[in-house]
């Protein structure tokens, strides 16, 4: 085989091979390039994804921050709205003490809490004996309760009962817009018949009726 042969055959081979080279530089960049574009779709489709989600994290943000917004100022409302109602039965209690109410004047009302509370504190297991009336100062000077009064309500509760009780009115005076507080003569039992502490003693069922006035129209 002559130089010239050689040469040919030289660049034949490094034409095919050029040629090979090519074609596989070109399949692998086609490849590489199909690859991209997947992962470039890929990525595409998780940001959407992200933010779609972020989206809808964001909203359900808002909605749980303006539900409880809302349910704050309905809270704000209520306790208002309570607090305005107690306080307005409150200052009722003034008319009360001057008008009656439903038919009934004050010293019978004072009458009905001082039977209640003796009869509570016969309910806890005493026998009778001597019991205290304690009034505010204002109803003590007003004398809504006078001593005629606690031997007909003591002497209704021993023929009630068959026991010997005694009430009497206490020197002592209590902070209390109205009502009384009953206690044992040894002072170790006792009944606050209050109006505050009544009030207090059924609140759960007073906001209830007061919220479903108020609010359940």
């Amino acid at each position: 085989m002559g130089v010239k042969e050689i040469v040919e055959r030289m660049e034949r081979e490094a034409t095919a091979e050029r040629g090979r080279i090519v074609r596989e530089a070109k399949e692998n960049a086609n490849k590489k390039l199909a690859e991209a574009r997947k992962e470039l779709e890929l990525q595409k489709k998780r940001f959407i994804e992200a933010e779609e989600k972020r989206g809808v994290e964001e909203k359900e943000r808002i909605i749980r921050a303006a539900r409880l917004n809302a349910r704050k100022l309905r809270w704000k409302v209520e306790e208002e709205m309570i607090g305005k109602a107690l306080e307005g039965a409150t200052k009722r209690i003034k008319d009360v003490k001057r008008e009656g109410f439903n038919g009934k004047s004050y010293s019978t009302i004072l009458s009905g809490l001082i039977k209640d509370a003796a009869l509570s504190i016969l309910a806890g297991g005493r026998a009778g004996g001597e019991l205290a009336v304690m009034l505010s100062e204002e109803d003590a000077a007003a004398s809504f309760v006078k001593p005629d009064m606690l031997k007909k309500i003591a002497d209704e509760i021993n023929q009630d009962k068959g026991v010997k009780v005694r009430l009497s009115l206490s020197g002592e005076r209590i902070r209390s817009a109205g009502g009384v507080i009953v206690r044992g003569k040894e002072g170790n039992i006792e009944v606050n018949n209050t109006f505050e502490q009544r009030m207090a003693r059924f609140f759960t069922s007073l906001r209830e009726e007061v919220l479903k006035t108020l609010f359940m129209k």
